[in-house]
């Protein structure tokens, strides 16, 4: 609720805004009337309270890691009282470092309800390529699943005019594999790594490609590329894009990360562009 651009406002509007009953005792010089009104000191008038709000707005207009709404709010100079309405601007990723950390959390108290505005990216971390086997190496691996984008353990609502994307899982190591054979023997191939997972502002690795049979002269085969924010790495199998699983290529790609957990809690005003499951 916002009180009247014009005309009259009643204080018992004004406890409403407040949260307060709208026979609660109330007087102008109150702090929760002047925080309200934006007046700290001096003479204070009812039409000082003209389209205010009991809320606290801010944006998050840098590349933000391992985001904590109610902490970047705090940090911003929210009260820890009223209504948080947030803002991601457009372009801007708040995104992880970790697969065991989501890009964005939503937890603990927030007494007058948090509204979410997404114009940017909320990203999970990218998996990790799978390492290649070979003779020196052992089996191929697979490829790392991909983290969770968004974490809310509180109720929100949420516009999303960007993008809420879990991060790619790796793509799985080659396996090794045997050449024609030779007066020296059957040559072993070391396999190659698999790509990283799509991530965000921190890159996923690619997968490190095992060492062929150095008695026959073969070379370590190549490694997988990492996962950026613009696309999946290559390699012996490719990397999943946001909220896809790895490929394979012996050993299994990576699971895709999550769009949210704990989707229950969100009321989503616009649904955007929503990249995994929504747990």
């Amino acid at each position: 609720m916002t009180l009247p651009v014009s005309g009259p406002i009643s204080l018992n509007a004004v406890n409403v805004e407040l949260g307060l009953s709208g026979t609660t005792s109330i007087n102008m010089n109150q702090a929760s009337v002047r925080t309200l009104f934006g007046v700290p000191s001096g003479t204070i008038r009812m039409s000082d309270g003209y389209g205010k709000a009991n809320q606290f707005a801010f944006t998050i207009s840098s590349d933000t890691t391992n985001g904590n709404l109610r902490t970047l709010a705090v940090n911003a100079g929210w009260n820890q009282t009223s209504k948080v309405v947030a803002t991601i601007s457009a372009g801007i990723y708040v995104s992880a470092n970790s697969t065991g950390t989501p890009g964005l959390t939503i937890s603990g108290s927030f007494p007058g309800g948090v509204e979410l505005i997404n114009n940017g990216f909320i990203i999970g971390m990218g998996g990790n390529g799978g390492n290649g086997g070979g003779p020196f190496a052992g089996s191929p691996s697979g490829g790392g699943s991909g983290g969770t984008a968004l974490s809310v353990s509180t109720a929100v609502s949420i516009t999303n005019n960007g993008t809420v994307g879990g991060g790619g899982g790796g793509g799985g190591g080659q396996a090794q594999y045997n050449g024609p054979s030779g007066c020296c023997g059957t040559p072993i191939y070391g396999g190659a790594g698999g790509g990283g997972g799509r991530t965000g502002r921190t890159n996923s690795s690619g997968g490190t490609g095992a060492l062929g049979n150095a008695l026959t002269g073969y070379a370590r085969a190549s490694d997988g590329s990492p996962g950026t924010a613009a696309s999946a790495g290559g390699g012996s199998a490719s990397g999943g894009n946001w909220g896809s699983s790895g490929g394979s290529s012996g050993a299994a790609g990576g699971a895709a990360g999550a769009c949210t957990s704990g989707n229950s809690n969100i009321t989503w005003v616009v649904t955007g562009t929503r990249l995994g499951a929504l747990n």
